[in-house]
């Protein structure tokens, strides 16, 4: 029987090497170098400070190494296993396919291969894969010593460790050392539970043990993998041992030392279950890439690149400061099942990270099982951020040349008869309670006293009559042509005066870069989440260029600044006070259903949003007793976020505010003063007088709760004991029961425009819920699209404000 194996094998390379003389494997193989006939490379993510963030793979998960970078154990494994001649023949092992041969015929049928290293890797890059015949085996023992004849052992064995399969998706060594043995070198951090700390470990770090189990994989991943055949993996791994002594690559006591060692393995998580940090801004990543052109005719081609071109995506989010964003969320809105979320994005404003998004947070958890757990909402379709707003009206005024300092009324509600501009009559609730009155001195002839305030004043206060009186001055058009420019998509915003009170939707990185644009003294930068791009071979395929450019003039941003200050340090934004200069404003939508607070100092841009992911919610009752605001759980996310964002970084002041019309010639202030303890008490004379003598000042809130008696201080900052300069400002937050529901008549809206009865309807308070259903009644004639149709409750009916009022509208074709 061996004489006609022989007999066989010679006859047939002999006639076979008639038909492949003449072909011609060098053209082949012509200009076949390290940098052709590349396979599918998985893309890795950094964070900025060069931390792997998770990797982008196709169907074959693979990075590809040098071979100097492969231990020398890892290569002698392979060999002692797979192709034990590999460095003494030339290309082709006689005797292991007569020995193979003989298995087969034993088997009756395929038992052994014989393929030498050199014949695997060519017979399946070159060749078709799904032909067993004879002739392609032949036509592969020609390629195999043709190929060997022009390029080195180490060439092919490094492409061939490159290539070869490992089983559980790892294709290549590096990737098999990460899939089964991940730590110890983990250059990453993460921020949740179950870290895929598998992509970690480097094939360079492999240990004897570790080196012949993947070894062994080569020849059924499937059948000896370590995950579900145990045993198998094993023994496999000691036969790989075995041969390793065999052919003297390692010691006898090597040998006997790694045999006794059990199998160790990282936890098995399938590629879908895999975790990684900064989800929700990895996503956006992803989605920025496939949708540009710029790298990639279309999308397929794009999709491609992203997941198989071995790219490094270098982005700007640290890792340490999303760790951070995302606790202070999670402590302030524990996830109890009764708290609404939270979105939030950093910006960085200083020349080292000018536009870059440092940290974002786009819901609770992007790995979770809720409908909305993958939605971004930092970046999606957006929420309504009520008067945070409005500092992009007090800019447009500014610019205008309306001074800050021009006095509006002020009433608790206003009608504005503007219909040129604002369409029918505006009611906009929202001003100041009139001065008390002493009954005994009131006549008939008594002239009605309305509050007044100064655009200052108004927008510290959040006065809603006040820059619905503003926005009749500066236009709507004016209005959202600033936004555009500060920073809000283009066409995201209608031209209707209830914009400027916020009705619109819209995101927190675009109100992120609004506030940007006011941190670097009226120069927008657009965000940034990737710096630079590199091939596989390390050429640059992207590199951010910010583009800076000037909005507004230094001297309005100035006074915008200052006005903005004064929302933190005494208006409704005291909560958010830290310890150096901010500026920002709140947000409340109507019914409570959407708040944000977004901020700024001169290194730093946050916003906040909080609400219920399915919709408008109302939020009325979860914050001690009250209903969630700008200047509650957002502001004091916005707090946390930013004491995080500015740790390390120099105090920074603003540009000094407006100089004030009269001068005054203070006493000397002391260096340090202790703060009272002023929590139970109420504001009186004595509390005052205490104040006064402590050198600080009394700044007052008032919060709308049913747990204190009213005039209760309940909070203070600073806090108790703490150390603060003299003429510091201790803010309280005194008790106040929350007022009597206040009804209006809903406005008849069937009709309008979808944005002009929002308009109409949010100008009184009411959240609006809009549903796009075509009109039954219309059946017989095209319904005019983007028209009211219905309203419910019905036109006329008292409603308390707040409540949510539902228009249905007819779709656009």
């Amino acid at each position: 029987m061996r004489r006609i194996l022989i007999i066989a094998v010679v006859a047939a390379t002999v006639a076979t090497s008639c038909s492949y003389q003449t072909k011609n494997f060098d053209q082949l193989f012509a200009g076949f170098t390290e940098d052709t006939l590349q396979t599918a490379q998985t893309s890795r993510v950094w964070d900025r400070n060069g931390k792997l963030i998770t990797e982008l793979r196709g169907e074959q998960n693979r990075t590809d190494v040098a071979i100097q970078d492969i231990p020398k154990l890892l290569q002698h494994a392979v060999v002692a296993i797979e192709d034990e001649r590999f460095y003494e023949h030339s290309g082709v092992d006689f005797k292991a396919i007569l020995r193979a041969a003989r298995s087969n015929v034993s088997a009756g049928g395929i038992a052994q291969g014989g393929s030498t290293i050199t014949q695997q890797y060519v017979g399946n890059v070159f060749l078709d894969r799904s032909d067993q015949t004879g002739s392609r085996k032949i036509e592969e023992i020609f390629m195999a010593r043709r190929f060997e004849q022009r390029y080195s052992k180490d060439f092919i064995l490094g492409k061939y460790l490159n290539w070869v399969y490992f089983g559980n998706g790892a294709y290549g060594v590096e990737a098999a050392a990460r899939e089964y043995f991940g730590p110890p070198s983990c250059d990453r951090a993460t921020t949740i539970d179950q870290p895929d700390d598998r992509k970690c470990l480097k094939v360079s770090e492999l240990t004897l043990d570790q080196a012949a189990l993947i070894a062994g994989l080569i020849q059924a991943p499937s059948s000896f993998n370590p995950y579900r055949n145990y045993n198998a993996a094993l023994k496999r791994r000691n036969l790989v041992l075995g041969r390793m002594l065999a052919n003297n690559y390692i010691s006898q006591e090597e040998h006997d030392q790694a045999v006794a060692r059990p199998i160790e393995l990282v936890k098995d998580v399938p590629l879908l279950q895999q975790r990684y940090p900064a989800a929700y801004f990895v996503e956006d990543v992803k989605q920025w890439f496939l949708g540009n052109p710029a790298f990639g005719p279309t999308r397929e081609a794009r999709t491609k690149l992203l997941f198989e071109g071995g790219l490094d995506i270098h982005t700007t989010v640290d890792l340490d400061l999303q760790a951070s964003a995302e606790a202070t969320v999670e402590s302030i809105l524990p996830d109890n099942g009764t708290n609404p979320d939270a979105a939030a994005v950093v910006l960085g404003t200083t020349p080292a990270d000018d536009g870059q998004v440092l940290a974002m947070v786009g819901g609770r958890d992007f790995f979770g099982d809720s409908p909305e757990a993958k939605f971004n909402l930092a970046t999606g379709s957006g929420r309504q951020a009520g008067s945070s707003m409005k500092p992009i009206g007090l800019a447009t005024a500014l610019e205008m040349g309306i001074p800050i300092t021009r006095v509006y009324p002020a009433p608790m509600r206003i009608e504005i008869d503007e219909p040129s501009i604002c369409g029918p009559v505006w009611k906009v609730r929202g001003g100041l309670r009139p001065p008390p009155v002493d009954p005994a001195t009131v006549t008939p002839d008594t002239p009605e006293v309305i509050p007044q305030a100064t655009l200052v004043r108004a927008t510290r206060s959040s006065l809603n009559v006040v820059f619905a009186q503003l926005m009749v001055d500066i236009t709507p058009k004016r209005f959202v042509n600033m936004a555009e420019r500060l920073g809000i998509g283009k066409g995201r915003l209608k031209p209707f005066c209830g914009a400027i009170l916020g009705t619109e939707n819209v995101n927190m990185l675009e109100m992120a870069t609004v506030f940007s644009t006011f941190a670097r003294g009226g120069v927008r930068v657009d965000p940034i989440m990737v710096t630079k791009i590199t091939n596989r071979d390390g050429t640059v395929l992207y590199q951010a260029v910010p583009n800076p450019v000037r909005v507004l003039s230094r001297t309005v941003d100035n006074q915008l600044t200052w006005a903005l200050t004064n929302v933190i340090n005494f208006g409704t934004g005291t909560r958010a006070k830290i310890d150096r200069p901010a500026a920002g404003k709140t947000g409340t939508a109507q019914n409570n259903a959407d708040a944000a607070f977004i901020g700024f100092t001169p290194q730093r841009t946050t916003a906040v949003w909080v609400g219920f992911p399915e919709g408008q919610v109302p939020m009325r009752n979860l914050f001690k007793g009250g209903p969630v605001q700008g200047g509650t759980f957002p502001a004091l996310i916005w707090k946390g976020i930013m004491q995080a964002a500015e740790k390390g970084l120099p105090v920074q002041d603003f540009p000094a505010p407006p100089p004030s019309s009269t001068t005054t010639t203070l006493p000397p202030l002391p260096d340090s003063v202790e703060v009272p303890n002023l929590i139970g008490r109420t504001v009186d004379d004595a509390l005052k007088s205490e104040l006064d003598a402590a050198s600080l000042i009394l700044a007052q809130a008032n919060i709308e709760t049913n747990e204190f008696a009213p005039g209760t201080i309940v909070n203070q900052a600073p806090a108790p004991g703490d150390l603060a300069p003299g003429g510091a400002t201790v803010t309280v937050e005194i008790a106040v029961l929350p007022p009597e529901p206040a009804t209006e008549t809903v406005p008849d809206v069937i009709g309008l425009t979808e944005a002009a009865a929002k308009q109409a309807l949010a100008g009184l308070t009411f959240a609006v819920d809009t549903v796009y259903e075509t009109d039954p009644a219309a059946s017989n004639t095209p319904p005019a699209p983007g028209v009211v149709w219905s309203v419910t409750p019905a036109a006329g009916q008292i409603t308390p404000t707040n409540s949510i009022v539902t228009i249905k509208v007819n779709p656009s074709p």
